[in-house]
């Protein structure tokens, strides 16, 4: 049996298959996109928000969201490994049975492409039409200008230039996290309230009250190992706790040098 994709190949394949099968209801549907739009592992295509967090990111209460998910894995689209006690996520994985069907969809689309879906370009010699320039400057010589665009090539220096160590400005805190790569998370988005829930099972506060609000570009938000906890166990997440913990003592201590000062 030939290797399946990465879930992150087929993703669009795969929400087809939901939203084309007409056994599904519409909270289940709503959740089996959530689930894969939201929080899926690019790799394997595994899941592990709470009831809570599913429930309040799309207006459903826990229980209707534990009823529709039962109805998702009846249907073959996940299967799930239920979580044992508080702070213990259950896990959601697409089933191999879905995957397959997503990639075979994926390479009937590739086959159909290469077959009819190609373009061939026609010459003036053949009758055809000359393709202009894009741009918005007509010029006397057929096709178009384009003008610099300053505020794109203000976006690639900066892209370009090299990234200060800060947690305002730049993608990793040395000084807090003794240099451990750190990922922006705006606060009020679900993978704040998924962090959220699994504090609350390690014993520790939200967000909002053990860590600052930092800005970033337009936004407000966190400086924190992962945009999502690892599963609940396992070695990464170990870390991740680890590296928060010293991000909350780090700020703890600024605070009171603050107030000493």
């Amino acid at each position: 049996m030939a290797e399946l994709p990465r879930f992150c190949e087929i993703k669009l394949q795969y929400l087809l298959e939901l939203v084309t099968d007409h056994e599904l209801d519409d909270n289940a549907l709503r959740i089996a996109l959530y689930l894969a739009l939201a929080h899926a592992d690019h790799e394997t295509g595994e899941s592990y928000p709470s009831f809570e967090t599913i429930g309040g990111a799309i207006g459903k209460h826990a229980k209707s969201i534990k009823r529709a998910l039962n109805k998702v894995e009846a249907a073959g689209y996940i299967t799930v490994e239920r979580g044992t006690n508080k702070g213990n996520s259950s896990r959601y994985r697409p089933t191999e049975a879905a995957l397959k069907r997503a990639a075979e969809r994926r390479g009937a689309e590739e086959n159909r492409r290469g077959e009819g879906d190609k373009v061939v370009p026609f010459s003036r010699a053949k009758g055809g039409q000359p393709c202009p320039r894009s741009g918005t400057e007509l010029s006397s010589e057929g096709g178009q200008e384009c003008p610099p665009n300053r505020e794109q090539e203000l976006r690639k220096e900066r892209a370009s230039s090299p990234k200060p160590d800060s947690p305002n400005d730049g993608q990793s805190v040395g000084s807090r996290s003794g240099g451990r790569q750190l990922i922006f998370v705006p606060r009020g988005i679900c993978f704040v309230r998924d962090w959220d829930d699994r504090l609350s099972g390690e014993g520790m506060t939200s967000l909002e009250r053990s860590l600052p609000l930092s800005p970033h570009g337009h936004h407000l938000g966190f400086w924190l190992p992962a945009r999502t906890p690892a599963p609940m166990g396992s070695p990464e997440w170990q870390e991740q706790l680890h590296t928060l913990r010293d991000l909350i003592r780090a700020t703890s201590h600024e605070t009171e040098h603050r107030y000493a000062v």
